[in-house]
């Protein structure tokens, strides 16, 4: 795959077709050559054919378009230069850059550390991410880190190191990359932001109006990001501690409406379910929402997946109250749940929490898919079950079951299911996959991050797990547990 960088940038929409007229080597390292776009082209002259020959691959355009081979003179291939280049658009010349390096030289751009120490370890990894790079105010840093860190002190090492980009993240119980599972230490991107913007607002969560907390941070990031780019999409990270996550999720849909998607995670401790971390906009919280609105000039996609089907039969929910299931038809709802159960559990099994990680409960959505619920932290009193999130009364739950290759499966449609969306190759996908699927996968767990990377054709992966997954597509409450959610830029 080569990259086919065009700054600034042009719209394809109207022109589709690339005609390249004269060219001239200037010295070792630039081309000079005089193009035009023309609608209907399906090969050009001399150095650059789209069709036709045996020595072809694939171009990607960053700005969106695509070519389905190219193939340059013998003299140009032999190099990985940026190149010079003047093109003729409607009657004005413009300089632009061609990147002729092959993607799979470049810099990997996911950096990882598992140095103990927390300023060594930000250092590390942001580095890695910015691989020579200079960083600036309009860049940004994305960084995961496990919670066995003093992340206070990590984040200002972080933002020492990315100064003047912004720095954004939260405490995971484990981090991922297309390199594998990062089972303690932290992983950071960098997105650079010469054809983005990114507005960062990070507020302290009111117990009391958790939607309203959402909604002031959502807002006050679109603020900051202001109108630049065509295509938009919300990170939203919370503390994994919030009492409902759904109402996080209508916060940030308040403001983003059907037309703007969201995606993120709730932050995690490694499932101690003691204490987890969101820091960014100069600040770390232990009851944080961060909202990151990102402006971008190439489309953007959301995905969720997760593997999961219905081994139980439907159960109407005919009482709740807050996160608690109080009854299912009619019974008390933990009754009913183990009733549904294939294996024999008790409800005052010492490691109950860990065992009905093999059986959540499933929320059928418009897609004829399932919002999965993972039971949560405890159970009340008079026979309900907690959840990390509010379930509406006359909801219908199944309970559900997996095995190893169904939840990499689910992943990998995640990742084919963004990659549809885009219609290119990505090169970047940010993911965020539920801690309880850690266990699940045991000893497969590295699977997953090159399950993704391979549904995306390749591309680099960062991410980490969460305790709830963020992903607002069609059909879709926006809150999952037990899944994997996907950002392909």
């Amino acid at each position: 795959m080569y990259d086919l960088s065009l700054s600034p940038s042009l719209t394809f929409d109207d022109a589709p077709g690339l005609e390249i007229g004269e060219w001239e080597v200037l010295g070792d390292a630039r081309v000079e050559t005089r193009f035009r776009f023309r609608t209907g082209i399906t090969s050009v002259a001399p150095w650059l054919p789209l069709s036709g020959s045996s020595r072809s691959w694939p171009v990607r355009l960053t700005n969106g378009g695509l070519f389905n081979s190219c193939v340059p003179s013998a003299d140009i291939a032999s190099r990985t230069k940026i190149y010079g280049v003047a093109y003729e658009a409607r009657g004005t010349t413009m300089a632009v850059d061609i990147d002729l390096t092959p993607t799979q030289e470049r810099q990997d751009p996911v950096g990882i550390s598992e140095a103990p120490d927390a300023e060594t370890a930000a250092r590390e990894a942001v580095l890695g991410a910015l691989a020579g790079r200079v960083p600036t105010e309009h860049d940004l840093v994305v960084l995961f880190v496990t919670a066995d860190y003093d992340v206070p002190t990590l984040y200002q090492a972080a933002v020492a190191v990315a100064s003047p980009a912004a720095v954004v993240g939260c405490s995971g119980t484990d981090g991922l990359t297309h390199h594998g599972h990062v089972a303690a230490g932290c992983v950071a991107v960098v997105l650079p932001g010469d054809k983005r913007s990114f507005g960062v607002c990070h507020v302290a969560r009111d117990e009391g109006d958790i939607a309203g907390s959402a909604r002031r941070a959502t807002e006050i990031a679109r603020e900051r990001a202001g109108e630049v780019h065509p295509h938009s999409v919300v990170l939203l990270l919370t503390d994994g501690l919030t009492p409902d996550q759904r109402e996080a999720a209508r916060g940030a849909y308040e403001v983003t409406g059907a037309l703007i998607p969201f995606v993120g995670g709730a932050a995690g401790d490694s499932l101690q379910w003691e204490r987890t971390y969101t820091f960014g906009d100069g600040a770390v919280r232990e009851n944080g929402i961060l909202a990151v609105w990102i402006n971008s000039q190439a489309p953007i996609a959301v995905s969720v997946g997760h593997g999961w089907r219905p081994a139980g039969k439907p159960m109407l929910v005919t009482r709740t109250g807050g996160t608690v299931v109080h009854e299912l038809d009619g019974k008390p709802a933990v009754d009913a749940y183990l009733a549904e159960l294939s294996r024999e559990l008790k409800a005052d099994d010492p490691e109950f929490f860990l065992k009905v990680l093999e059986n959540p409960v499933g929320i059928p959505n418009a897609r004829g898919r399932y919002d999965v619920r993972q039971l949560h932290a405890y159970l009340p009193e008079g026979g309900g079950l907690n959840f990390n999130t509010g379930i509406s009364e006359h909801s219908i739950l199944q309970v559900m079951n997996c095995d190893d290759e169904s939840l990499l499966e689910g992943a990998r449609d995640a990742a084919e299911s963004a990659s549809a969306q885009l219609g290119s190759a990505a090169r970047l996908a940010l993911v965020f996959s539920c801690g309880s699927r850690v266990p699940l996968l045991a000893d497969r767990v590295a699977d997953e991050a090159s399950a993704i990377s391979a549904g995306l054709a390749g591309a680099a992966v960062c991410g980490f797990y969460t305790y709830g997954e963020f992903a607002r597509v069609n059909g879709s409450t926006g809150v999952h547990n037990s899944s994997v959610a996907i950002l392909a830029l």
